[in-house]
């Protein structure tokens, strides 16, 4: 039994003999528990660490292709092409500019795993390996809309005031173009005039982005108040209008060129500045830069698209049976302008010239009413309203104007208020 028990210690195995000999003590003692045994520490699988990841920004430098990135920064050739070979997205890597940041990731061998850029701020693009290809993706987020309001006293020009509280040149041409059928901005605009707007301001991230909708606005023009609010009737139909709901929209516009100045006004007497002797001057001439764009006043139809020695390039729009409007000295027609031609109200017509008798470059406009002249200026302030609100937008309408106007009231107070506080 000694000897049996020794081969066991020895050789790892117990002998046929001794299991016989000791079949019966082992078969009547009592059962013992079986405990695992826990494996060494070294034998517990562990899961494998992932590749180490190097991830570093570059900056598109002035003249930069992203082929002199890649080689800037060691990354294989073939990875762009494979990049490029992705489908559309990696199309417009191609056509990359100053000041895009790039997101590498690549791994010990330089092989590039992921790409992530932002073509915009509203856009993020990334690339992912896949084996030998990459799959790319694209996220667009949706700018939010925040309220905001700015105010500002013209001192030179309404495009200076803008600047001056931050506001944009578009941003000032889409506040003239909400008033431009009763203020003209080339003559009418004085020093100390005012303008209070409420409007939205899309951001991304918090990040400003752009400017949105102008929702309300004030407009004080020598010492007289005019006020607009946005009205979007759930129906397609979106437009600006008195507090009353009168469309702001009129069936001409005040002028018909943006941003000018007035050489020579209506005059029935005038002495003609070539022959000098007394000839009427049946419109108004807007001195402007050779190729200005010239706009149709309404909505009509061309009844004369030529040229004479006298008007040089010259177009005659008929607007409906009573009215007519001419714009003479044109440099050139707009494309597709022909006599029948349908144009629309604000549509570029021509644009300004120097052609036949005149001194220099500008628009001579004209406005009959049943075949007589008229001051523009004095004729369009007698015309009627169009497109007020329809009753069944009354309530609405008065609804969101009552709430948009009295929050660009309390913004404008608050904002002086600020200006005491600040001045004492």
């Amino acid at each position: 039994m000694t000897l049996a028990i020794a081969a066991v210690w020895m050789f790892g195995g117990v002998p046929e003999s001794a299991n016989a000999a000791g079949a019966s003590d082992l078969e009547s003692g009592p059962s013992a528990p079986i405990t695992p045994v826990p494996a060494p520490p070294d034998a517990v699988t562990k899961p494998l660490d992932p590749p180490p990841l190097e991830t570093f920004v570059a900056r598109v430098r002035r003249g930069d292709t992203l082929s002199d990135i890649f080689e800037r920064n060691g990354i294989p050739a073939r990875d762009l092409q494979l990049l490029i070979d992705s489908g559309p997205l990696g199309k417009r890597l191609e056509n990359i500019f100053p000041g895009y940041e790039f997101e590498f990731g690549r791994d010990i061998q330089a092989n590039l795993l992921h790409l992530k850029y932002r073509p915009s701020r509203e856009e993020t693009v990334e690339f992912q390996r896949i084996g030998d290809r990459f799959e790319a993706s694209a996220v667009v987020k949706d700018p939010q809309d925040v309220r905001q309001y700015r105010g500002g006293r013209i001192e030179r020009t309404l495009f200076s005031a803008c600047q001056g509280v931050g506001l944009n040149d578009q941003f000032a041409t889409r506040l003239a173009e909400i008033f431009r059928w009763d203020i003209d901005f080339i003559l009418d605009v004085r020093t100390d005039d005012e303008f209070h707007v409420l409007y939205n301001e899309q951001r991304i991230d918090n990040q400003f982005v752009g400017f949105g909708d102008i929702l309300a606005v004030e407009f004080i023009n020598q010492g007289e108040t005019y006020r607009a609010v946005r009205y979007d009737d759930g129906k397609g139909g979106i437009g600006y209008y008195t507090p009353d709901g009168e469309s702001m929209r009129k069936r001409f516009l005040r002028a018909p060129l943006d941003f000018s100045r007035i050489s020579s006004d209506f005059n029935l007497k005038r002495i003609h500045p070539l022959w000098k002797s007394e000839m009427p001057h049946l419109g108004i001439d807007y001195a402007a830069p050779t190729g200005t764009p010239v706009k149709a006043s309404g909505d009509g139809t061309v009844l004369t698209a030529s040229k004479t020695s006298s008007k040089g390039n010259y177009i005659v729009i008929g607007h409906g049976e009573r009215y007519q409007t001419k714009y003479l000295h044109l440099s050139r027609f707009a494309r597709g302008i022909e006599q029948g031609k349908r144009v629309q109200q604000g549509q570029v017509i021509g644009y300004v010239g120097a052609t036949g008798w005149a001194t220099g470059p500008h628009l001579h406009y004209e406005f009959l009413v049943r075949g007589v002249h008229l001051n523009p200026r004095k004729a369009l302030s007698t015309l009627p309203q169009t497109h007020p609100i329809s009753p069944e937008d009354r309530v609405g309408f008065d609804s969101s104007a009552a709430l948009l106007l009295a929050e660009l009231d309390n913004r404008k107070k608050s904002q002086q208020f600020a200006s005491l506080d600040a001045a004492r």
